[in-house]
């Protein structure tokens, strides 16, 4: 199937995936509330998820069974909102490389099967002895 330009992986999209603390129900989700993010799918992406302590982090994976899952939204106002984002998850303006995530175009599974490019802010240092989470559901995770 090919995907509508609109949802190509791109350097472009107004939508964002989240997996862990910005998700509906968590510390932070209230920031994609003010921007008036609206809610699109569940969804997941290939990637394996580490517990952090107080949140959570994903890297890529190139297994096709290892799956993250998270939300996506679709972003008001793109620019304003992933600037606020990169600020919340701690992206270093001119140094990327000294940040905890960096933000990236992925290619989401929604809930009904459909593709999309979405941003999502994926671990930009080594996980090292943290614990995986097998599910890839943070809010599983947290539920036991």
């Amino acid at each position: 199937m090919r995907l509508p330009s609109s949802l190509r992986v791109t350097g472009h999209s107004s939508l964002v995936f989240v997996y862990g603390t910005l998700r509906r129900g968590f510390s932070r989700h209230h920031f994609l509330e003010a921007e008036r993010a609206r809610f699109l799918s569940r969804g997941a992406v290939r990637g394996v998820l580490y517990d952090l302590g107080k949140f959570p982090g994903a890297v890529t994976s190139e297994n096709a069974a290892s799956r993250v899952s998270g939300e996506v939204y679709r972003l008001a106002n793109p620019a304003r909102t992933l600037k606020l984002l990169d600020h919340v998850e701690g992206i270093a303006p001119g140094a990327p490389e000294l940040s905890l995530y960096r933000r990236a175009m992925a290619r989401v599974t929604l809930q009904n099967g459909t593709e999309v490019a979405a941003w999502i802010y994926w671990l930009n240092r080594a996980h090292g002895a943290k614990r995986r989470i097998s599910s890839g559901d943070y809010t599983k995770f947290l539920n036991g």
